[in-house]
């Protein structure tokens, strides 16, 4: 099985503040950091957190 390798992925003023303006449907903050991650360093989310899923803002895998 082929590793990819793994790097940490810090919290910026970028993310905190496209946390608050993901349009989600609740106000989960673990969510927005996680999906505003996702979208800041431009990486596809592997999920199945369905509320997730329908944010067209996030690219989903």
């Amino acid at each position: 099985m082929r590793r990819l390798p793994l790097r940490d992925a810090r919290m910026t003023a970028a993310i905190a503040l496209r946390s608050r303006t993901i349009s989600l449907p609740h106000e989960d903050p673990a969510d927005r950091f996680i999906a505003a991650t996702a979208i800041e360093m431009r990486l596809p989310l592997a999920t199945v957190n369905t509320r997730l899923l329908a944010c067209a803002e996030l690219r989903c895998c």
